[in-house]
């Protein structure tokens, strides 16, 4: 008995212990924080509608549960209480089931507003959300007392990224009429250069439109078509001897140049190139006045005679720096048998204190399967990272069907390949006897056609979300 008397005054003083450390005032050492925010916003997992196609050929769906999405960061504007993603999620995610989770400053509380803002619930990281349409969270504080407001928008793609779609435009019959040709992007406009009748004229579209073209009764020698270049918002041709300039398409002015090459063939942000009758490259730095020799690294027999063609492209990898590429095939009468057409390029610095660039050609190496081929009417343009390469039949050596592919290269014009992206439309006139391609400010490629007068405008999709 005296053994479980000692064993009750054993817990008895524990427990008055206890009592003692209960009563102690700890309120100093909690702090209430009303200093709150959400840090990081993310999708974790979403559920993603995905297309196949059958040996049979038959289209089929599927959906998947998808936790790539979580790699697409979301902004979040503390000023304006704003969070979103800049670079959309992927087509066929459906938006009304997203699993989403959320950081927050001071262990902040997040509660999610309902569709018709009248109430809200606990946020959770493992039940679906709908975010089909812009959704408000609220952070608040641990004092329950105050709250941050914050309006959640899910960006999600509309279109397959790498879908290219083409418009026909309304055939015409004065284009139809026309030998070679030449397009050019403008501004807010096309201009078309083309051989009627023994001269060079031009037409006009708006870039928006592309079913009426106007022609704007300049009128050229017969070789101005193939000597036309876009230098800034100043369009060039080389009429003979004579360098003309317009800023619109319609009113062309003299440039009074001293020693105009033979050939204009090209430009950059800074400067015009050009082919003297000799062979020899030229190059002019204040808008085609005063014309020099420009340095190249292979013999001027490398150059192209025939379908010159030329591109620039800002140079992803240095500021204030284009890249230039000129193509084109070498002459069918001294070069009967070459089956490739011939690429050179040029990098152009433009900020203060740059070194002058030189034209290199691009080395034919056998070992390379995929150079670009002879194609009559070769035209080269350049399109998002890549360049990409228009032409007709085969020429010499190369026995490549008319218009049966559009090549690509993504490393400067070393590889060319036929890209499944990019395809002429199914109604596009294969016969044509001449065509022009260019692109326009909004990421079109246009593609108009002697014989049949078709008119073709066309996107990639993804060139269409850069803007």
């Amino acid at each position: 008995m005296s053994k479980n008397i000692g064993h009750l005054c054993l817990l008895f003083a524990a427990a008055t212990l206890l009592v003692s450390c209960l009563d102690t005032d700890y309120t100093d050492d909690v702090t209430l924080y009303d200093d709150i925010a959400i840090t990081q916003f993310q999708i974790t997992s979403a559920k993603i509608t995905k297309h196949t196609t059958s040996s049979t050929g038959e289209d089929s769906t599927y959906v998947v549960d998808d936790q790539s999405v979580a790699d697409y960061p979301f902004y979040i504007d503390q000023l304006k209480g704003e969070i979103y993603n800049v670079d959309s999620l992927p087509v066929g995610v459906d938006a009304t089931k997203l699993l989403c989770g959320v950081y927050t400053k001071n262990n902040a509380m997040v509660y999610i507003e309902n569709a018709a803002r009248d109430s809200m619930k606990s946020l959770s990281s493992t039940d679906s959300t709908d975010f089909s349409k812009p959704r408000y969270l609220r952070a608040y504080a641990s004092d329950a007392r105050s709250y941050r407001l914050y309006k959640v928008t899910v960006n999600i793609h509309r279109e397959v990224a790498d879908e290219f779609r083409w418009t026909r435009m309304a055939d015409n019959a004065s284009l139809a009429a026309m030998g070679g040709m030449r397009l050019v992007g403008l501004g807010g406009r096309m201009v078309l250069f083309g051989l009627e009748g023994g001269s060079t004229v031009v037409y006009t579209t708006e870039a928006s439109d592309g079913n009426t073209w106007t022609a704007t009764g300049a009128a050229f020698g017969p070789d101005a078509y193939n000597n036309v270049a876009v230098k800034g918002d100043t369009l060039f041709v080389l009429d003979g001897g004579t360098l003309r300039r317009t800023t619109d398409g319609t009113a062309f002015e003299a440039v009074a140049a001293q020693g105009a090459p033979q050939r204009l063939v090209g430009a950059s942000t800074t400067e015009l190139y050009g082919i003297e009758a000799s062979g020899a490259m030229v190059v002019s730095a204040d808008g085609g006045r005063s014309w020099r020799n420009d340095a190249t690294d292979a013999p001027g027999t490398l150059l192209p005679a025939q379908d010159m063609t030329s591109c620039t492209a800002p140079y992803g990898y240095v500021d204030s720096t284009d890249y230039v590429m000129l193509a084109g095939n070498r002459s069918i009468e001294a070069y009967p048998d070459d089956s490739t057409a011939v690429v050179w390029r040029k990098i152009v610095e433009y900020s203060n204190g740059s070194e002058q660039g030189k034209w290199v050609y691009m080395d034919q190496d056998s070992r390379n399967n995929y150079l670009l081929p002879r194609l009559a009417g070769l035209t080269v343009i350049a399109y998002g990272d890549s360049e990409l390469a228009f032409g007709g039949a085969g020429i010499g050596g190369c026995k490549e069907q008319p218009f049966s592919r559009i090549y690509e290269s993504r490393d400067g014009g070393i590889t060319w390949k036929a890209n499944s992206s990019y395809a002429y439309p199914d109604a596009f006139d294969a016969s044509a006897t001449a065509f022009a391609a260019a692109t326009d400010a909004d990421g079109h490629i246009w593609i108009v056609c002697a014989g049949t007068g078709q008119v073709w405008r066309g996107r990639l999709n993804s060139m269409g979300w850069q803007q």
